[in-house]
């Protein structure tokens, strides 16, 4: 409960962060109390400095709590994903050359705000310009579930579409100029 207090005290209030104990392992016996427990969260953020402000307070609190029950922890925080962002150039392309393209099946191109999943995507972005963007694959069905829910579906359909977004990129690139 301590931990949640980052995001609603620590943070400035336009900025976004997340922390998540989505596992609480204190099972012991029924007549037993265990000695320890193991927790284990994620954190998502927006930016850099954010990321390392939560780091931070997380270990200023966890310090604390030790000295306050004369506990111990020991924690393995891993900063894996980093924050992914777009290159505003290539994304300008990205979308001028869908818009342009003749591919009946894309309907409409939108501009998506910033969001804060984990990507394995933010690497590449870190060592080149990069666009990441969605290709819709709501069910035909209508019936949508966000990615890792358990009954997370895709339309099929929509890898065609994909693959017919990304060659349309490819060959339209030889024209694209970094500025």
């Amino acid at each position: 409960l301590a931990v949640q207090t980052i995001i609603s005290r620590r943070l400035n209030p336009f900025d976004v962060g997340s922390i998540t104990i989505g596992s609480f392992d204190g099972k012991g016996s029924f007549n037993v109390i265990k000695d320890a427990v193991e927790l284990e969260g994620d954190v998502r953020a927006m930016t850099e400095e954010t990321r390392v402000l939560i780091e931070k307070e997380f270990r200023r609190i966890l310090d604390g709590l030790a000295k306050m029950f004369g506990i111990t922890y020991d924690l393995d925080y891993k900063n894996d994903y980093p924050v992914l962002m777009n290159d505003e150039n290539l994304t300008a392309f990205v979308a001028s050359s869908l818009q342009n393209a003749n591919i009946p099946e894309i309907t409409t191109i939108v501009r998506c705000e910033p969001q804060p999943p984990s990507e394995d995507f933010a690497y590449y972005a870190k060592e080149r310009p990069s666009s990441f963007f969605y290709v819709g694959a709501m069910p035909a069905n209508g019936v949508c579930y966000p990615h890792h829910h358990p009954k997370f579906d895709i339309n099929e359909a929509s890898l065609l579409i994909a693959a017919k977004a990304m060659g349309t990129l490819v060959a339209d690139y030889g024209d694209y100029k970094e500025e």
